[in-house]
């Protein structure tokens, strides 16, 4: 009878265990949302990304929580504003740019995957994490996927960038054109002003001679780890906590991470154990290096074949899930981290990023919709209607909620400030309530703009106190991307109305518009009043400071080896 009993209620959690669904989260980089066939591209094959639509649902109105990449995975993990967490920049340098800073993730953020795993999930991270490596020492690995809720990872700590190519073109140098001349005027200077003192006896020798040091050292150290190893140290690629390739070689990544994908999938359906897979491409990011089988591939060069690429990985996924016979138990989401990048050119001013459509803007733009208006498709059979399309503003912060209160059944924590929503029961179809009424804009630290949803889910309101500094004639900035500090500032401000009129072509009255002004403007106030002060921030230049000791390195004083899972040369 005992026995018989403990064999139900063995069966019993076994059932439930099997049909807790499975969750994969694909996210690209810089993917615009004009870049995608089911967003309204005819030329650039997407077949696998539309079919995700296609079977599923379409929101057209899905926005990232900042329109540049770091800060908006930030927000993605943890269903908050980056400004909550300390992830906001606060100047020029808005994303993490060393692998051996000690910016990063604060340890105390919570993330979905730490709440799959407290339900019983196996979680992986495959792809790209640029949400920082180490504090303190090499091994304490605070910022590291493995310490934010992933049991497994295998991908680039840091980013991929123009400065891991061989053409001699970097995002520092395209940010700052005068950055040896500066240097080296720093340099220069410093000397200079030290051999006076020691000249005119205005300072102890001794502190002299350290001032000396420190200044003609300081930019020689600064170019040397911005140039000539960049590549070495920074573009490496590790699996859990080990440094396995150093530096990442092109040609077959793509392929690498399909195969740890389906590799990971596959594990886990073995073991009968429900999975969350976060897939975060390092494509259409540049540099755009694709396969020998892409090259060619699209009508649009480089950039178009990264996007090709790109796409047959998703499919390589999706298509893993329906040849194990669990497509129908797992909720797949797509997205990207910001819109694509109009100010990308090569060297010979060929455009290399991405199309955001009718939206204004792009990448690095904090206010505008072609900066954080991103591609975004769900399916769950049987769960999700297929076909469905959803206008009404939705936040990448909602993936949080959604995750934890309606499939892992978990409140949410109630010791901080979650911004995202439970958005489960809209892409379900079972509501038509806009699960947002405002959302806030950040350029950096600052609220360049906000959105108000009135309650038709029609009227979408969005009044901008400040624009980016556009070439004339263009919707990019001339250096590389645009400077939150650099932005115009509107007073009164603008106003439009998105939800008709989503290419921002009438602007309207603010004095016609005074209730929706004053509404807005009241929710911006009580919003920054519910960010706490001594929020400490990840931005800080010490904290993106290169250390030469938290330096990951796979075979010291070398620093240099191939992935021996991967161990033959790509083509």
């Amino acid at each position: 009878m005992l026995v018989g009993l403990s064999l139900l209620l063995l069966n019993g959690l076994v059932t439930s265990q099997s049909t807790q669904p499975n969750i994969v989260i694909f996210v690209a980089d810089d993917l615009g949302i004009g870049d995608v066939g089911c967003f309204g591209n005819d030329t650039m094959k997407t077949p696998n990304i539309d079919r995700i639509a296609r079977e599923g649902v379409k929101l057209t109105h899905h926005l990232s929580a900042a329109a540049i990449c770091t800060p908006s995975r930030a927000a993605l993990l943890t269903g908050r504003y980056p400004i909550r967490s300390g992830m906001a920049p606060l100047n020029v340098v808005r994303v993490i740019i060393s692998v051996s800073s000690t910016a990063g993730l604060p340890p105390n953020e919570t993330t979905f995957a730490e709440v799959a795993q407290q339900h019983g999930y196996s979680t992986g991270l495959i792809g790209k994490w640029h949400l920082g490596v180490n504090c303190d020492t090499t091994r304490d690995f605070c910022h590291h996927p493995i310490k934010q809720g992933f049991d497994y990872f295998y991908g680039l700590p840091l980013s991929n960038a123009r400065d891991f190519g061989e053409d001699g073109e970097g995002v520092i140098k395209d940010h700052l054109p005068n950055f040896y001349r500066v240097l080296g005027t720093i340099g220069f200077g410093g000397a200079a002003l030290c051999l006076l003192l020691l000249k005119y006896g205005i300072l102890p020798k001794v502190i002299v001679i350290i001032l000396l040091v420190v200044l003609t050292l300081t930019p020689s150290y600064i170019a040397f780890v911005f140039s000539s190893t960049t590549t070495r140290f920074n573009f490496i690629v590790m699996r859990n906590f080990d440094v396995v390739e150093q530096p990442l070689r092109f040609g077959n990544v793509t392929q690498r991470l399909a195969y740890e994908g389906m590799r990971f999938i596959e594990k886990n359906n073995d073991e009968k154990k429900p999975f969350l897979l976060m897939m975060p491409f390092i494509q259409v990011h540049s540099i755009h290096n694709t396969s020998e089988a892409f090259r060619g591939h699209s009508k649009h060069g480089v950039y178009g074949d990264n996007v090709e690429e790109l796409d047959w990985c998703v499919g390589e996924i999706v298509n893993s899930l329906e040849q194990l016979g669990i497509l129908n138990n797992t909720l797949v989401y797509f997205t990207s981290d910001n819109g694509g990048h109009l100010e990308e050119r090569s060297r010979s001013g060929v455009m290399e990023g991405g199309w955001n459509g009718i939206y204004r803007g792009g990448k690095g733009q904090g206010s505008m919709d072609g900066g954080v208006r991103v591609p975004t498709a769900a399916m769950w059979p049987g769960h999700f209607p297929a076909g469905t399309t959803i206008d009404v503003p939705t936040s990448q912060m909602d993936l949080f909620s959604s995750l934890s209160e309606a499939i892992f059944s978990e409140p949410l924590p109630s010791d901080r400030v979650i911004d995202g929503k439970n958005i489960i029961p809209l892409l379900e179809g079972t509501s038509t309530d806009p699960p947002h009424r405002f959302l806030f804009h950040y350029c950096g630290t600052e609220i360049h703009a906000a959105r108000y949803v009135h309650d038709n889910g029609k009227d979408v309101y969005k009044l901008y106190y400040a624009t980016p500094d556009w070439v004339p004639g263009t919707q990019g900035c001339g250096h590389g991307s645009c400077r939150c500090a650099l932005a115009i500032r509107h007073d009164p401000p603008l106003l439009y109305n998105i939800g008709r009129d989503p290419s921002e072509i009438q602007q309207l009255s603010v004095i016609e518009y005074a209730e929706v002004v004053a509404l807005i403007n009241q929710a911006v106030a009580n919003h920054v009043e519910s960010i706490p002060a001594g929020i400490p921030s990840q931005f800080t230049p010490w904290k993106l400071l290169p250390r030469l000791l938290l330096q990951p390195c796979c075979n010291f004083p070398y620093c240099k080896c191939v992935d021996p899972v991967f161990n033959k040369t790509p083509q």
